[in-house]
């Protein structure tokens, strides 16, 4: 493949090389069952089974954790300032790096077993071998919840509507929520309650809030690997079928450019750059083989692009606009926004798909999904 985009910083982290580490390291299963032949029903309870293990071993790591941490501030109480706290400060630090390092490999065990339904080995998969692209690579970040790498495909800037600096801040907004919901918790019951309830001190309440939270994350985190691994799976077929079609290479020059231009404002629209839509993007260069940039990512232009291309043509625009905005399983607010205007005179055909499709994926419908991802000539 050719050098299409550009990569703020290309280098893994310690933390995603890791996660490489064990997601090659788990056995491997060897079939040729593709993931469109199970049902939507056996799919959502197999990953059901996935989520419940990893959460109910996320739950007795925390357990087993957070017990020494309260047995030691309650114990070293009326020792000394140094004594109690020095005690406190090894014990937690201590705890807190085992817990992390087991519920690293508990999430990521929970995303390798995702991916074994989705069965990579049955599918097209040509990108797991470059780098930031790689499904293994996404997946490792997936599983430790690290931010995707800035970057740029053919000139498209997920980030020319959104500011850094908000990114920055509901990150740490959102590693601050366990320390203050115990906070939170222990000071109430110590107004309310006092120091004990039915004899046991309320230190223990940091128990059930880390339980909570720990069961959270694994569960977000199984649900975004499932969303990730099925994107890939829908990017590729959405890809086969069009090819096999042969309808892409048939549309005009403009036509042509306007895939690209679908998918990198849908991009912009969304205000981040969701892997899925890169996969789904770098499957319709490669068919197009389109390598340069020219403003792909720009709203007015896409919109003159819907308006000078024939109307068949603007369909299959509209089509692929609707499950690349969609891709994501969520709609901004600058997409609801602004879609109207690329819809026109077909919104009331397109926008209940784009909703239906956005939920389908959210849900983890695989199956229903493929179904509104169909691109062809014809109106909705």
């Amino acid at each position: 493949m050719e050098k299409i985009y550009e990569i703020k910083d290309s280098k893994s982290s310690v933390l995603e090389r890791f996660g490489l580490y064990y997601l090659n390291f788990f056995r491997k299963t060897d079939s040729d069952l593709s993931v469109f032949n199970y049902s939507d029903i056996e799919l959502t309870k197999k990953v059901n089974r996935i989520t419940l293990k990893g959460m109910i071993l996320s739950a007795l790591i925390g357990i087993v954790c957070v017990f020494p941490a309260i047995w030691v501030d309650i114990k070293l109480a009326d020792k000394k300032f140094l004594t109690h706290y020095g005690w406190l400060a090894l014990v937690t630090i201590t705890t807190i790096i085992i817990e992390l390092y087991v519920l690293f490999i508990i999430a990521l065990k929970a995303v390798y077993e995702v991916s074994e339904i989705i069965n990579l080995n049955a599918t097209e998969n040509e990108l797991e071998q470059d780098g930031v692209f790689s499904v293994k690579n996404i997946l490792a970040r997936t599983a430790l919840e690290l931010p995707d790498p800035e970057l740029k495909i053919l000139g498209i800037d997920p980030f020319k509507r959104i500011s850094k600096k908000n990114l920055f801040v509901l990150g740490l907004l959102y590693k601050a929520k366990i320390l203050v919901t115990n906070l939170l918790m222990k000071n109430v019951l110590l107004f309310v309650a006092g120091k004990q309830i039915l004899g046991v001190h309320i230190l223990y309440s940091a128990i059930p809030v880390e339980i909570f939270w720990n069961c959270v994350v694994i569960k977000r985190v199984v649900l975004e690997a499932r969303l990730r691994l099925f994107g890939f799976a829908l990017a590729n077929r959405i890809a086969q079928n069009v090819k096999a079609e042969g309808i892409l290479l048939n549309l005009s020059p403009m036509a042509q450019q306007g895939c690209i231009r679908a998918i990198g404002n849908a991009v912009v629209m969304g205000q981040n750059y969701h892997p899925n839509m890169i996969l789904l993007l770098l499957r319709f260069q490669q068919i197009l083989q389109i390598n340069g940039s020219d403003k792909y990512d720009d709203w007015d232009t896409f919109l003159v692009t819907l308006k000078t291309v024939n109307q068949k043509e603007r369909y299959f625009l509209l089509d692929l606009f609707t499950v690349a905005a969609a891709f994501d399983s969520k709609l901004s607010k600058l997409e609801i926004e602004n879609i109207r205007s690329a819809y026109g005179d077909e919104f009331d055909l397109y926008y209940p798909r784009l909703l239906l499709l956005t939920q389908h994926l959210k849900n983890g419908q695989l199956n229903a999904s493929l179904a509104l991802c169909k691109l062809d000539l014809e109106a909705g």
